[in-house]
């Protein structure tokens, strides 16, 4: 503005993110023999192993979740998430090219987010990993690697990377992708994941039961634990799609 003159006012841009509390639960019938006689190790067992059902059954839901009344909508069917196709696809399934790992950067960074990193399959990766450019005639897959495999001095040993940004591996990641006469394709998704909300109500509660009919005569404990949350983003195209990958190994 010039010398004496109005500055115009700013209005700040805000909305809302509702989170509604969703149960997710987990049920374990156990012999009372098993806790008789290796009890504490076996309660301890129980314990740790439904803590992780538990959190692997929120991943899921946050990554694929249908969305609704009782399951949070996942980032793959959010529709106002970021979208690219491969750069060379197919009726049954898109090839995994490179050059898209940067299209996917991009378009996160076009809509004026940071992008943080990518999450996909362990296959997917490695299937990066194995690009290469060509060396004497095109697409004959003889020259250098397309992606370092070797940490540089200071990049540390935390995450593996691609694009300089770290990657997440998860079996979680869907390997049933349908496209054509395909069923087995996979998909990756990036995106600026500190964008991602993640509503707790309290902690994980467990309660046990012995007393129940079936449980009594069957001489069963039956352990319950329930986590209630919701997950949601906060802006949707801080986030971007690459589906019905094939990475056939």
């Amino acid at each position: 503005v010039g010398e004496n003159k109005r500055i115009a006012d700013s209005d700040i841009g805000t909305g809302e993110v509702t989170l509604q509390a969703k149960k997710l639960a987990v049920l374990i019938k156990a012999p009372n023999e098993l806790l008789r006689f290796a009890s504490p190790a076996a309660e301890a067992l129980m314990r740790e192993d439904m803590t992780k059902s538990l959190a692997l059954g929120l991943d899921l839901a946050g990554l694929e979740g249908a969305g609704g009344d009782n399951t949070p909508r996942g980032i793959l069917n959010n529709p106002a998430i970021n979208a690219i196709n491969s750069s060379t696809q197919g009726a049954n399934g898109d090839t995994l090219v490179g050059q898209d790992i940067y299209r996917m950067i991009a378009a996160v960074e076009e809509s004026n987010a940071e992008f943080e990193g990518f999450i996909m399959r362990p296959k997917t990766l490695y299937k990066y990993y194995q690009l290469r450019s060509a060396s004497v005639s095109a697409g004959d897959g003889a020259g250098p690697f397309l992606f370092n495999l070797i940490r540089e001095a200071g990049e540390g040993v935390a995450k593996p990377l691609l694009g300089g940004y770290p990657v997440t591996k998860s079996t979680q990641v869907s390997q049933a992708r349908q496209k054509g006469t395909s069923t087995n394709l996979t998909y990756t998704i990036g995106g600026m994941w500190s964008d991602l909300l993640i509503g707790m109500f309290g902690a994980i509660e467990f309660a046990a039961n012995a007393m129940g009919d079936t449980a009594y005569q069957f001489d069963q404990t039956w352990v319950r634990g329930l986590l209630s949350a919701d997950i949601a983003a906060r802006h949707d195209s801080a986030f971007v799609l690459l589906d019905n990958i094939d990475t056939l190994l």
